[in-house]
C-alpha cells in the first residue's frame, strides 16, 4: 500500500463504534421520553411548565448527541478518503467518542431529578460535555480545510464539502453560551435557531453528497454550488438573527419580528430543496432508467417542501419556540438523511451492489404513519378540531418502532451478516486509485 493510500484509509471503519453508540443511545432517549409521556411523571410536568427552557435541552440532547454519532462516524470514515489527508487521529475518536456519551448520561440522569432547578444543574454539565465534544472536532476539521485546499482539487459537492468541519466548533461554542446566559432574553432562541440551521446545512450536504458524489448524478454541478450557497447562508443568517430578535420580544409587541423568523426559517428550507435540482433527482430516480439510489435520502429531499410549509405557517399552529418548523425538520428530514446516508455507507462497506440493496420497506411504512400523524396534529391545532394526544401518541411510537427496524437492520448487517466487510468503502476505493495513478 502506498503512503497515500495508507493516508486515505487511515480512519476508514472506524465509524462501526460511534454508529453503535448511536444506537445504544437513540433507544435509550427514545425508551426515556416515552416513558414519562405515558406516566405523566414529574419531569414531563416541569417540562410543560417551562417549555422554551426544555426544549432547548430536548434539541441539544438529539442533535448534538447521538445524531452527532452519525455525523462524526460519517467524517471519520470518509472524509480522509475523499480528501487525501489525516485529520482524524484515534486520540480525536476516542475524546468525542468518551465526552459524548457523558454528556447524554447527564442529561438521561437529568430526567428523572425532582425539581426543575436540579434538571438544569444536571443538564448543564450534560451540555457541556455536548459542546465539548463537538468542538474536539474543530481541529481535525480546521486541518481537513487546509490539506484539501492546498491540493487544490475540485470536489462533487463543492463548497459544502468542508464547510461543516468548520463550523462544528462555532455550534458547540454557540449552544453552550445560550444555555449558560440562557437568563438572557433570545439568547436561547439564537442557540436554538443555529442548531436547527448547522442541522439543515449538513442536511443538503449529505443529500448533494449521495446524488452528486456517491451515485455521481450530477444534479448541480460543482461550480455553480458557490453561487448558490451563497444565498442559501444569507438566508439562514437572516433566520438566527430574527430568531435572536423575536426572543428579545417577550412582550410580544412586534409581531413582524416573529413573522420573518417563521419566513426566513421557511425560506431557508425551501432554498435547500430547490438547490438540490429536485425535478433532475425525481427524474432519474423515478422515471426512465429508475437509476438506484437511496430511499432514505430520496425522502429527505421530498420532506423538506411540507418542512417548509409548516415553517412558514408556524405562526397559525401555536406560539411555543420550534413548533411546527424546527421540530418537524429535525423529525422528518435530517432523521432520514442520516439514517440513510449511515445504512448506505455500512452497505458499501459490505460492497452490496446497488441494484440488490433493500429498500426497508417496513420502516418507510411506519415512517409514513408517523409522518401523517404529524400532519394531522398540526392540522387540528390549526383548525382546533379537538385533542392531539392520539396523533402525539401515534407518532412516538411510530418514530420508536422506526428506530428498532433501524437499530436491528444495522445490527443484522453487521453482527448477523454473512457478507464479507470490507475496510474500503465500495466506490471510494476510486479515490485511491487516482492518487495512485497520478
Amino acid at each position: 500500500m502506498s503512503r497515500f493510500a495508507s493516508i486515505r484509509t487511515s480512519s476508514a471503519g472506524s465509524y462501526l463504534g460511534l454508529y453503535f453508540s448511536s444506537c445504544i443511545t437513540t433507544a435509550i432517549f427514545l425508551s426515556i421520553m416515552t416513558w414519562h409521556i405515558l406516566s405523566e411523571s414529574v419531569y414531563n410536568e416541569i417540562f410543560l411548565q417551562n417549555y422554551s427552557t426544555h426544549i432547548y435541552i430536548v434539541f441539544v440532547w438529539v442533535c448534538l448527541g447521538w445524531m452527532m454519532c452519525l455525523i462524526a462516524a460519517i467524517g471519520f470514515d470518509l472524509l480522509p478518503l475523499i480528501h487525501g489527508s489525516a485529520p482524524f487521529h484515534e486520540n480525536a475518536l476516542r475524546q468525542f467518542s468518551i465526552t459524548n456519551l457523558a454528556g447524554q448520561v447527564f442529561l438521561t440522569i437529568s430526567t428523572f431529578m425532582p425539581t426543575s432547578q436540579r434538571i438544569e444543574e444536571f443538564s448543564t454539565v450534560g451540555i457541556a460535555f455536548l459542546a465539548l465534544s463537538v468542538l474536539s472536532l474543530g481541529g481535525p476539521g480546521r486541518r481537513l480545510y487546509l490539506e484539501s485546499k492546498r491540493a487544490g482539487k475540485e470536489d462533487e459537492v463543492g463548497v459544502f464539502s468542508l464547510v461543516p468541519g468548520l463550523i462544528l466548533p462555532l455550534l458547540g461554542m454557540t449552544v453552550l453560551a445560550c444555555w449558560l446566559w440562557r437568563d438572557v432574553a433570545g439568547l436561547l432562541e439564537l442557540g436554538h435557531s443555529v442548531i436547527v440551521m448547522v442541522f439543515l446545512l449538513l442536511t443538503l450536504v449529505i443529500i448533494i453528497s449521495h446524488f452528486n458524489r456517491r451515485l455521481n448524478w450530477n444534479i448541480i454541478n460543482p461550480e455553480k454550488i458557490k453561487n448558490r450557497a451563497t444565498l442559501f447562508f444569507i438566508l439562514m443568517a437572516l433566520h438566527v438573527l430574527f430568531a435572536f430578535l423575536a426572543g428579545r420580544d417577550d412582550g410580544g409587541s412586534a409581531p413582524l419580528l416573529m413573522q420573518m423568523k417563521y419566513s426566513t426559517l421557511g425560506l431557508s428550507i425551501l432554498g435547500a430543496f430547490l438547490l438540490c435540482n429536485p425535478l433532475k433527482v425525481a427524474k432519474k430516480a423515478l422515471f426512465g432508467e429508475k437509476m438506484a439510489h437511496n430511499r432514505l435520502i430520496f425522502a429527505a429531499l421530498w420532506m423538506l417542501p411540507f418542512c417548509s410549509f409548516h415553517a412558514f405557517n408556524g405562526s397559525a399552529y401555536s406560539e411555543q419556540p420550534g413548533i411546527p418548523g424546527y421540530n418537524t425538520l429535525v423529525a422528518t428530514s435530517i432523521l432520514l438523511a442520516l439514517w440513510g446516508y449511515s445504512l448506505y455507507l455500512h452497505e458499501d462497506h459490505l460492497h452490496i451492489n446497488i441494484h440488490k440493496r433493500k429498500s426497508n420497506m417496513p420502516f418507510l411504512l411506519c415512517f409514513l404513519v408517523g409522518f401523517l400523524a404529524m400532519q394531522m396534529f398540526y392540522l387540528k391545532v390549526w383548525f382546533e378540531f379537538g385533542t392531539t394526544t392520539n396523533e402525539e401518541i401515534i407518532y412516538v411510537f411510530s418514530t420508536g418502532i422506526c428506530s428498532v427496524l433501524t437499530i436491528s437492520n444495522f445490527l443484522r448487517q453487521t453482527l448477523l451478516s454473512f457478507n464479507t466487510w470490507h475496510r474500503i468503502p465500495m466506490f471510494y476505493g476510486r479515490y485511491i486509485q487516482i492518487e495512485s495513478t497520478e
